[in-house]
């Protein structure tokens, strides 16, 4: 397409929209006048093609460069005689040992070879970047979007509690989901905030929390406006991905930040399919597991910052109490790498997982019992006018028609197939397909499904996938702060009573512990909250149910449950 047309058609900034990772050059013939949109002008009457390839390769060099990475290989090539931490030198503590050197074998000789240390000067520091790291954190910003990017190798729970921390201080009102993740309602805890929960919504049928209804965030942001954060998780476990920009805009109208959750979402920019995500929808603080989708190893994460108000000196001394001053080299070095390859082939990669997961539709639905959820589905009718979309990598099958509960096809198929899945509720379990996903195991999946499927129900299958998930009881009143309460004086009540029901005198305390059932994750109770009879009767119930769950939270004592109450005076501000 000639260079007018782009210009008059307003195509270079589309084109910027769709492959921000791509480098667009434009051969003109005049000074590209009207052109909008970052792109490397060449004339055409004077560049020669030794020149153009020259541009080209060095362009495409600049990204597949890994400064850390390639430093840490030749470093380990160098061979280089250690007397300094870690002890296993190497592997060399462990190499000859009659004893551990299976382990060692196990694991291969350059995880070792990379665990190195921070007295190796040429690996920079984390804490004080200066060099290697900090060029490939900047290497990072570029690839996904943002101003700012900070590794972070103790995972997007420690990310989380960085920014609380960084924006919040010791204090400050904080908007956010009920269903976020517990690092969000731990950093709440430990930094003294007074929150606000958005209530989850809830698909009983099938076991799952989504988004929050957007009348519920704007109806918060009116209320609160003194809030100084909000905190949105996008996209979710089963892949509900809000649609962020109008309600990011509304809360910067009101001087309120905006910190997105996208440890589920860190491959969202780098495919049409999958935008806009977070940081184009104006975010001001984004964290992500670059591990979950991507290539880095567990553990490895990003902060993404555009806060156009950052302070970035206050930042790292909050980030720097959160990061061990010994990090795991070879854990930097994989979120280079993980970088590295979305930015050169994230797109074709994404596509090919895109294929993937339309076959492992197409062949779950041709088994005749198992049923991929479509968005429709898994959302309630509420929200039906929220713009809420769905992640197409993240796959929820519904095993109702089969007979069997989705605990009873998790175990079928990890014992007699050899296939570990994602996640499930009473009656889905989830697969993700990730950037290591391949034709072999779709193949795998989708033979041992049909067998199942051919099986038919199994004596003694249970009937748990029939049974919906109950509800959520609404979110009660904070009487204290989570944090007065959480550290202050409390003791043990039992959750029964000796006939059998609750035990009355829970009703009206104030719990000291944040309760869990797990699955799904969301919190029943928070500390500092008041425990109403609807509370105790549901945690009550579902210690009860038999049906897997799991309260973390709640404590055993001689055969009872006991919960940890508050004996702080109430009051809504600091102990």
């Amino acid at each position: 397409m000639d260079v007018p047309g782009l210009a008059e058609g307003g195509q270079v900034p589309e084109l910027r929209r769709l492959r921000p990772e791509l480098d667009l050059f434009l051969m003109v013939d005049d000074e590209g006048a009207g052109i909008e949109g970052r792109a490397e002008l060449l004339d055409r009457a004077d560049v020669s093609p030794g020149q153009l390839y020259r541009q080209l390769r060095s362009a495409v060099a600049r990204r597949a460069r890994t400064p850390f990475a390639d430093t840490l290989r030749d470093y380990v090539y160098s061979a280089k005689d250690a007397w300094h931490t870690p002890g296993h030198s190497g592997g060399d503590s462990l190499r000859d040992s009659p004893w551990v050197a299976d382990f060692y074998q196990l694991m291969g000789e350059h995880i070792f070879n990379t665990d190195l240390s921070v007295s190796v000067q040429a690996l920079d520091s984390l804490l004080e970047p200066h060099s290697v790291i900090q060029e490939a954190q900047e290497l990072a910003a570029e690839a996904f979007g943002a101003r700012h990017t900070f590794f972070v190798t103790n995972g997007t729970s420690t990310a989380n509690k960085v920014i609380v921390q960084h924006l919040l201080g010791s204090g400050g009102k904080v908007i956010l989901d009920q269903a976020c993740h517990k690092s969000v309602h731990h950093a709440v805890i430990l930094f003294g905030a007074e929150p606000v929960y958005l209530p989850a919504s809830v698909n009983r049928r099938y076991g799952m929390y989504g988004p929050v209804p957007r009348v519920a965030i704007d109806a918060a942001l009116e209320a609160h406006p003194d809030a100084r954060l909000l905190v949105l998780t996008s996209c979710t476990y089963d892949g509900f991905r809000y649609d962020l920009a109008p309600i990011i805009a509304a809360a910067h109208q009101r001087g309120i930040k905006v910190l997105i959750d996208e440890a589920w979402y860190a491959h969202g920019r780098a495919h049409p399919a999958f935008r806009p995500n977070a940081l184009d929808s104006g975010a001001d603080y984004v964290t992500q597991s670059t591990h979950k989708m991507l290539s880095a190893f567990s553990q490895a994460s990003m902060i993404h910052v555009a806060d156009p108000d950052f302070d970035e000196h206050r930042f790292r001394e909050n980030l720097n109490m959160h990061t061990s001053t010994s990090p795991q080299y070879a854990m930097i070095a994989s979120l280079d790498v993980a970088r590295k390859q979305v930015s050169l082939e994230g797109y074709s990669q994404l596509q090919r997982c895109l294929g993937i997961a339309a076959r492992l539709r197409e062949g779950i639905e041709r088994s005749g019992v198992f049923r991929v959820l479509a968005l429709e589905d898994m959302l309630p009718e509420s929200l039906a006018e929220d713009g809420i979309r769905l992640d197409p990598l993240k796959l929820s099958v519904d095993v109702s028609a089969s007979g069997m509960s989705a605990r009873e096809v998790q175990l079928a198929l990890f014992e007699d197939y050899g296939i570990q899945i994602e996640k499930v509720t009473h009656n889905t379990f989830t697969v993700l397909v990730t950037l290591g996903a391949t034709q072999s195991k779709v193949l795998r999946l989708l033979n041992a499904l049909q067998k199942l499927a051919a099986r038919g129900p199994v004596a003694g299958a249970s009937e748990a996938s029939d049974v919906p998930v109950s509800a959520l009881p609404p979110l009660s009143d904070f009487a204290v702060l989570p944090r007065t309460a959480f550290f202050g004086a409390s003791r043990e009540q039992a959750l029964d009573c000796e006939a059998g029901g609750i035990n009355e005198e829970l009703v009206g305390a104030v719990s000291a512990d944040q309760v869990v059932p797990y699955p799904p994750g969301i919190p029943a109770l928070n500390p500092g909250q008041v425990i109403t009879r609807e509370v105790a009767s549901y945690l009550l119930a579902q210690y009860r149910s038999g049906n897997g769950i799991e309260l973390h939270g709640l404590v055993e004592r001689g055969g009872r449950p006991y919960l940890r109450i508050s004996l702080v005076e109430q009051g809504l501000t600091p102990s």
